[in-house]
């Protein structure tokens, strides 16, 4: 990991964002940027339709923001010793976070999970899933301020094609921490046995087969990526919605960071019929690596 950017909007949540990113870039010696993506001339809680009601002359400047955010990144190199490149570009958050991102080749985008703007701290942010679907590099939505590096992570795979790489991204960011895959899986005809009346008797043995062969696919995936280094991980199968099954695993396996890995259909898929991932999303209230 060479290169990580973390966007922030000075709100508390996003401070501790910061921090993460900070701690992330001292352990594997990445350049750190601090990115802040204002809207100047509107007013924050009317979206701009009320700005022309409101005296512009208290409106913070780029070098008023760009004061603060020096600042911080004094504080984050006295903590972490890190340095950062502090960097205001004004415009609309997430287009302008994506295309930094995109402009650096940033292995790794920090932000938190909602702003200053935000009505619940824990719910998931506009900018943030503007950014997780714009960008072409893994997100990390931090929800908890930074005590100490990640000591534990679930990786939610859907033993896709990608999920080799998903499971190697979470791997690299953090090869010390203890690892749990977890599978939801619902066998292929399962729906059309049960629409034509099969017995359930033999829908418990052909779910029992379907689901040996999931752990024997999960296996393979993780003798794969453990190739590369990695040490011993816990895989997890269950039968069921993917939903359900990863929440359950997080509230018994209490991880610290899950890792899921980003829809690869198309947007319009996304916006009609929802997405495992954004529906996760609203609903973990750790911190989330969003792996493309």
């Amino acid at each position: 990991m060479k290169t990580i950017v973390a966007a922030t909007d000075f709100s508390a949540s996003a401070h501790d964002a910061l921090e993460r990113a900070a701690q992330l870039a001292r352990a594997h010696g990445a350049q750190l940027h601090l990115l802040h993506a204002p809207s100047y001339g509107q007013w924050s809680q009317g979206t701009g339709m009320f700005s022309h009601l409101f005296d512009d002359g208290n409106a913070p400047s780029v070098e008023q923001d760009r004061a603060r955010l020096d600042k911080i990144a004094v504080g984050l190199n006295r903590r972490f010793r890190v340095r950062a490149e502090c960097h205001v570009l004004p415009g609309k958050a997430a287009t302008e976070i994506a295309a930094f991102a995109q402009s650096r080749e940033a292995d790794l985008v920090v932000l938190a999970s909602r702003g200053e703007g935000g009505v619940k701290r824990l719910a998931l942010g506009s900018t943030a899933l503007k950014v997780i679907w714009a960008t072409l590099a893994p997100v990390l939505l931090v929800r908890e301020p930074t005590e100490a590096g990640y000591a534990s992570m679930l990786v939610a795979t859907d033993l896709s094609e990608r999920a080799a790489h998903v499971c190697t991204t979470a791997a690299a960011l953090l090869p010390k921490a203890a690892l749990t895959l977890v599978h939801a899986f619902r066998a292929e005809f399962e729906t059309a046995l049960e629409l034509v009346g099969a017995r359930a008797e033999s829908l418990r043995r052909y779910r029992a087969d379907q689901g040996t062969a999931a752990a024997a696919r999960l296996e393979d995936l993780w003798n794969e990526v453990r190739g590369r280094g990695r040490r011993k991980a816990q895989c997890v199968i269950a039968h069921g919605h993917p939903v359900p099954v990863v929440l359950k695993a997080v509230s018994e396996y209490a991880p610290e960071l899950v890792v899921l890995g980003k829809h690869s259909g198309p947007r319009w898929e996304e916006k009609i019929l929802g997405s495992v991932v954004q529906n996760l999303l609203q609903q973990l209230r750790t911190d989330v690596l969003v792996v493309p």
